[in-house]
This record gives structure tokens, C-alpha cells and sequence, in this order.
């Protein structure tokens, strides 16, 4: 079974090296008016960009870890955003309507997913007809930093899994080579 991030290391997830956030929102296909969950928002590293950025629109922050949700709520309060709602999320149910969202970022949570296949088809029945997901992971390699190998979920093994969603493929990048980010629309 996939463990979940602790989050007594919350620091971690919002420490210096991480990801740039304005880069990888230059690569998704989001606009200043779009609604987008993220999903397994953790401390909120990207939902704060991502509410700085939807000025227009608005920020679900999901999260199943209450402390998570705690911590991303005193990050956005501290800035006074007003375009993002907190919700406390299940595994496998993600609490918002058919058809709600543009798009959904789903950063570094699959892989913590008991079933992640189930956790994108409940991304995919949120979004709209002409909506957006934004996958980005760990590659499935030997390296110093993230989870565990055996918790990894293989960049081809994902696209499949989204292609047998009805998930179609638009783009792909690589992160350092370190993560990849799979862009995928309905």
C-alpha cells in the first residue's frame, strides 16, 4: 500500500529547489478565468501560484490529510487570496460536481493513490467537456530524492491507464529528469 507524505515534513514540500511553479504554469493549458482543482494540494506550493494566476476564477485545494489542508489554508490566508476553497477530500470519491472544473492539477498524488486509475477517472468526471488534467510525477528511477521506487508509477504505465480512461494525450515534458508532467484532456 502507498504511503502518504507525513505531514510533519511539510517543510519539505515547500522548501527552496522545488519545482518552479510560474514555469510549469506557462506549460498547462490554464486561463485567468478557468476553475481548477487542485488536487492533493498538500501545503498549497501550488495552489498559491495557481490563485495568483486564476484572478478571474477560482482554486479548489483538495487534500485527504486534514494537517495539509490546515497548512494551505494559513499560506493563502497570509496573502489574503479570495479565489480558493478549501475541501477536504476522500480517496476515492473527489467531492465536487460533474462537469465543474477546466482543468485539475494532480501533483505528486497518484503515486500516494491505494488506486490511483480510480482517483483520475473521479479528476476526469469533474471536468468539462473541453477540460484539462495536468499529471506530473516521479519518474520511475534510482535517484536520491522522492518516494520510494516500488511507489512510482511508470510514465508509460500512466499514459495507458489515462488512454483507457478516454483521456487523450497532448503533451509531455520532462522535469529535470527527475519528474515528468503529462498534460491530458477529455
Amino acid at each position: 500500500m502507498p504511503t502518504k507524505f507525513d505531514p510533519a515534513n511539510i517543510d519539505l514540500l515547500l522548501g527552496k529547489g522545488r519545482l518552479d511553479t510560474h514555469r510549469l504554469l506557462s506549460v498547462i493549458p490554464v486561463l485567468p478565468h478557468h476553475v481548477v482543482a487542485d488536487i492533493g494540494c498538500g501545503p498549497g506550493y501550488f495552489t498559491v501560484p495557481l490563485a495568483k494566476f486564476l484572478f478571474d476564477g477560482k482554486v479548489y485545494a483538495l487534500d485527504v490529510q486534514k494537517e495539509m489542508i490546515e497548512a494551505a489554508k494559513e499560506r493563502v490566508a497570509s496573502i489574503r487570496l479570495s479565489n480558493v476553497e478549501f475541501v477536504e477530500s476522500e480517496e476515492k470519491k473527489v467531492p465536487l460536481e460533474d462537469g465543474s472544473l477546466d482543468g485539475a492539477l494532480l501533483a505528486f498524488v497518484l503515486q500516494e493513490a491505494d488506486n490511483p486509475r480510480t482517483l483520475l477517472k473521479e479528476a476526469l468526471r469533474c471536468l468539462r467537456t473541453t477540460g484539462w488534467l495536468a499529471v506530473l510525477e516521479w519518474q520511475k528511477k534510482t535517484m536520491d530524492e522522492g518516494p520510494p521506487l516500488t511507489q512510482r508509477i511508470d510514465e508509460q504505465k500512466m499514459m495507458d491507464m489515462a488512454a483507457e480512461l478516454g483521456l487523450r494525450f497532448t503533451a509531455r515534458r520532462d522535469i529535470d529528469g527527475k519528474q515528468y508532467l503529462l498534460l491530458l484532456r477529455k
